[in-house]
Parts: structure tokens; C-alpha cells; sequence
């Protein structure tokens, strides 16, 4: 497997995609300009991108035979593991071949993804089948959006079936916030395990779908880049104040107890993702005071003044206010920084995505690094495995069974469970 990547730099100074700097990226650029780019290799001209977004917006629809596949799969199945089933249902009937190539299959496990993420969770949750389809001009990220709040009762006519008309518009903030956190999570160089495997089973010639579905996998487990936003919500949701941020912190510390979206190495994307998610608490603050206004126009001033008080209690126990204190007790105490997981998952908790479907957001968005990787690592070289120092046993003579020592606490698993 080839060392060597012209695709994503991880530096003290940065991270950049095909010699781009992502702070610029995030500032200017879109997640379907930044797709392009890491899989083609260029930024795309106008009439490409057009192309691009018009590509990746005919594969927002799924076919009828993968709804029914997901219909199956139950509520409690993690969403990472709805998207592999997709991606290897897609191998069955739309296989790797001259026709249907990598970046037409790039296209549409991008394009479909979002779709159906939704369909499984708009279904398995409260039964209903979503039109994964919105208007023709929505970018990736307002598409997301749209077929999250598809699920809101308030948006079904009787027929159960939706029409775009009937779209809740996300809000502006809202929108830009994934789009940067797509952005951000769209690559992170070899050094991620999720990346790793895509270009080991690349290296061995296997088909783009199994690739992915290798690195899929990975992406489940907490530890890899991307995978542990989820687990972070679980951390902070039950901190009430700063205060009691502190005492469970330093429980958990005193304990010995690992504590995700931390690490050594300060993460360029931090601060990028950070910024976001401050302004999502400002908008989501502004917005409940207005609620608050219009509730209490009846009221009398002293009313209004508790009003007022308790406002500035709620922004002081904010997810914003409670995720800047962990920060603040983790490099204080431990000199490890926050990863860009750690304020992905206020910005998508901010945004009102459910906490399950975090880790599944940065699979989508990864699709498009693993893609380039699978791509670049094909054109490089062949099969070559990591190696490994064996530390087990010289060679012992094989003992009768009768001569053996029992010593090992094993149990027959129960087949009936």
C-alpha cells in the first residue's frame, strides 16, 4: 500500500484538501465544490459544478427494492449500519463495471446517502414513507435538513405522501453549519483508521462498494475520526450548569475514565466548528427569547423582570456555556485539546438532528475522502499489508486432550438468545 498522497496535508498550520486550506474552504466553498474537488482532483469550473449538483441530485432518489430492505431494518439497528447494508444492496444490483464506474458509484452513494438515511429513520420511527426528492436548487446541506423535518407530523397530508411545497424551510444558519461540518469531516488523511482500511482493501483490488463498506465499518467505532460526535452528546446532555460539568468531569478524571472528543494534538478544525456552534446558541437564544416575549406580553414588569433573570440563567447553563467549561476543565487538567467531534455534536444537537444520527452525518460526508483515496490508492500500487512482531508462544509439542490442564472460564454461548 503506497504511502504517499497528493489528496489532504495535516499540519500545525492547517489542513488542506488538494493544496486548499480549509479555513478558506469553509468560508467560501460548498460541500459539493469540495467533493469534486478531493475526487477529481481540481476545483470544478461553473458548468461543472452545476453538472456535479445535478448528478448528485438524481441520485437522491432510491429505488423501490432498497426501500423495501430498509423498511426491514428495525429502529434500535445503528444508523451506520443502515448505510452499509445500503452500500452493499447497491453491489447486488448496480455492481462495479467499465459502465458503471467509481465516480458514477461515487455519485450515487453521495447523492443517496442523505435519502436513505431518512427513509430507515422517518420509517422505523413512526412509520412513515418520506419523499426523498426536494427542490431541484437545494444544496446538500439544505437537502439534509429538509428530509429531517419530513418527519414532523405537520407535514403529511392525508395521503402520507409529502410534496416539496410543503417543506419547512431550515434556517439559513442552520444550513451553513452542516455544510461546514460536512466540509470539515470530508477528509483527514491516511492517519484515520476509517481511510486506512478503504485503501487496504483498494490495494488488494477489490470493488469500490466492499471499500466502502470496510471503511463504513471503521467509522462505527468511537475512537476514529468522526465516529465519536455521538458519544460526546451522550457526555454533555446530562450536564445541567458549568458547575456540575466540573464535578463530573473531574469524577470521571479522578476514574481514569476516557473522555471523548479530546486528544494531544491540537485539531485545525476546531476553531472553525466552534465558531458555528456559538452562533447556533445565539440564534437558538434569540429565538426562545422572542417565544418568551410573545408568551408574556400579558404579564405585568415584575413578571417580565423574573422573565429576564431566568434568561440570563438559561444562557449561562447553555450547551455552549457547559461544552466551553469541559473544554476549559480538559486542557487545564490534562493539556488535550477538543476535536472537531467535540463541537460537531453541539452544532448538529443545536441544529435539532437527533444524537443517533450523528456519527452517520460524518460517514456520508467522509464518503467523498474515502472515494479520492480508493481512486488515488488503485493508481499507485498492489496489495501490501502492514506487519506484525509475533509475541505468542515458541513452538510446544501438541498435548493429548486427556493430558490437558483445564484453566480457561469457558462457557457455550446459549443458541436459543
Amino acid at each position: 500500500m503506497s504511502n504517499e498522497s497528493k489528496i489532504c496535508l495535516v499540519n500545525e498550520d492547517s489542513i488542506y484538501y488538494r493544496g486548499y486550506d480549509i479555513k478558506d474552504l469553509t468560508a467560501v466553498s460548498s460541500f459539493e465544490e469540495v467533493s469534486f474537488l478531493l475526487i477529481y482532483g481540481e476545483l470544478p469550473t461553473e458548468r461543472e459544478l452545476i453538472e456535479y449538483r445535478s448528478e448528485l441530485q438524481h441520485y437522491r432518489y432510491i429505488p423501490e427494492s432498497l426501500k423495501q430492505v430498509l423498511e426491514r431494518i428495525p429502529i434500535y439497528a445503528h444508523p451506520i449500519d443502515v448505510l452499509k447494508t445500503a452500500c452493499s444492496f447497491y453491489s447486488t444490483i448496480s455492481p462495479e463495471s467499465k459502465q458503471n464506474d467509481i465516480y458514477r458509484i461515487s455519485n450515487r452513494l453521495i447523492g443517496s446517502f442523505p435519502s436513505i438515511l431518512f427513509y430507515w429513520y422517518h420509517f422505523s420511527s413512526n412509520g412513515i414513507r418520506i419523499n426523498t426528492l426536494t427542490e431541484v436548487n437545494d444544496s446538500f446541506a439544505r437537502h439534509f435538513l429538509k428530509l429531517l423535518n419530513r418527519g414532523n407530523n405537520n407535514n403529511i397530508n392525508n395521503n402520507n405522501k409529502f410534496t416539496t411545497e410543503q417543506d419547512e424551510e431550515p434556517i439559513l444558519e442552520y444550513v451553513k453549519a452542516l455544510d461546514v461540518s460536512l466540509i470539515l469531516y470530508a477528509e483527514h488523511g491516511i492517519e484515520t483508521a476509517s481511510t486506512f482500511s478503504c485503501r487496504l482493501s483498494a490495494s488488494t483490488g477489490s470493488d469500490v462498494y466492499s471499500c466502502i463498506g470496510s471503511s463504513i465499518g471503521t467509522m462505527k467505532g468511537v475512537l476514529d475520526d468522526g465516529g465519536s460526535s455521538e458519544a460526546v452528546m451522550y457526555l454533555l446532555q446530562p450536564m445541567k450548569s458549568p458547575e456540575d460539568a466540573d464535578k463530573k468531569i473531574m469524577k470521571m478524571i479522578n476514574n481514569n475514565q476516557r473522555i471523548i472528543g479530546f486528544s494531544n494534538e491540537f485539531d485545525q478544525r476546531t476553531p472553525i466548528i466552534k465558531e458555528w456552534s456559538k452562533q447556533l446558541s445565539i440564534i437558538n437564544k434569540n429565538n426562545n427569547n422572542n417565544n418568551n416575549n410573545n408568551n408574556n406580553n400579558n404579564n405585568n414588569n415584575n413578571n417580565n423582570n423574573n422573565n429576564n433573570n431566568s434568561e440570563d440563567d438559561d444562557d449561562d447553563n447553555s450547551l455552549q456555556t457547559i461544552s466551553e467549561r469541559v473544554e476549559e476543565i480538559m486542557f487545564d487538567v490534562l493539556k488535550v485539546h477538543a476535536n472537531v467531534d467535540f463541537y460537531n455534536a453541539t452544532v448538529f444537537h443545536q441544529s435539532n438532528i437527533p444524537t443517533l444520527l450523528f456519527s452517520a452525518i460524518s460517514v456520508i460526508a467522509r464518503t467523498t475522502g474515502w472515494m479520492a483515496n480508493i481512486i488515488e490508492q488503485r493508481c499507485q500500487s498492489k496489495n501490501s499489508l502492514p506487519s506484525l512482531i509475533y509475541t505468542g508462544s515458541d513452538p510446544i509439542p501438541f498435548t493429548p486432550i486427556n493430558e490437558r490442564v483445564y484453566y480457561h472460564n469457558f462457557k457455550i454461548p446459549n443458541s436459543n438468545l
